[in-house]
């Protein structure tokens, strides 16, 4: 009695080498990991079944995940900056399967898309960056200088309108993704210039510059008895539209191209911008 009990259970144990052996489990790779998704593969185990599922790292092993033939699968929906396991088992027949492997990964803070400054004006501007993943946090920061910030502020939306801005600056705009705690991406940045305001008044001809005839029609007139500055000609919405030199001396400037209309002259003059309007004949 007691040898063929030993038998059947040397038979058993044998068959689940067995079958071990022909549905083997494999480790999934991961090919490609992004910001909100990831790909994932494993060894073909010959029994052509599996099921596969990702779950935050500090979840349990799932008692089920999603079937597939393939062996590669891919998986969105993931939040930047946040640890995952991969998992996958093989499906054995007669509702058998292989323990569950994992493999460990994290996600990439996603650094926000394309800066867009819209409708800049003298005083403020309107920012926007492609957003990473729908309910997403940033910080942001606006400068006149170019050197990467090392914080920002706080914002839970891709967009900001910025004001206390002054005219006829570059600015550099600055969006990073917060990932959670002390995890942010890297920092994206567009520059922008603030148009001059429209809304002031003519300056009056100095001793040093003398500008002339305004209006004008094809030729502008400069005599200059200071030093050398760039002169710059913009429409009413702050585009420059010319620039020129303006040297010591008098100076002849070609705006026959312009078209008839109400124009901004605005040079540097010691420390501060002067600004000029220009009727075009």
């Amino acid at each position: 009695m007691r040898t063929y009990i030993y038998a059947i259970v040397c038979f058993l144990m044998l068959l689940g080498f067995n079958a071990s052996a022909q549905c083997p489990a494999a480790t999934p790779s991961l090919i490609h990991i992004q910001a909100d998704s990831v790909s994932m593969a494993w060894a073909f185990a010959g029994a052509g079944v599996y099921e596969y599922a990702v779950l935050p790292a500090s979840a349990a092993a799932p008692t089920t995940g999603t079937s597939t033939s393939l062996v590669a699968a891919g998986v969105g929906g993931l939040t930047p900056g946040m640890a995952y396991k991969a998992w996958h088992r093989t499906y054995c027949g007669a509702s058998l399967f292989t323990p569950w492997t994992s493999l460990s990964f994290s996600t990439p803070c996603g650094t926000p898309g394309t800066i867009t400054v819209t409708n800049a004006k003298a005083d403020s501007a309107d920012i926007t960056w492609t957003s990473v993943s729908p309910g997403a946090n940033y910080e942001y920061y606006v400068d006149t200088l170019s050197t990467t910030p090392t914080s920002g502020t706080a914002i839970n939306t891709n967009t900001i309108r910025i004001k206390g801005l002054k005219p006829a600056k570059t600015y550099y705009a600055f969006a990073r993704t917060s990932c959670g705690g002390t995890v942010y991406s890297a920092w994206a940045m567009q520059s922008f210039f603030t148009p001059w305001s429209v809304s002031i008044n003519a300056i009056e001809n100095t001793n040093d510059i003398n500008i002339y005839p305004n209006p004008a029609k094809d030729v502008l007139y400069i005599q200059n008895n200071s030093t050398p500055f760039l002169m710059l000609i913009a429409d009413m919405s702050g585009k420059t539209i010319l620039a020129a030199e303006v040297h010591t001396g008098t100076n002849n400037i070609d705006i026959s191209a312009l078209s008839r209309g109400v124009y901004i002259m605005r040079y540097l003059q010691g420390e501060e911008v002067q600004i000029k309007k220009l009727l075009k004949d």
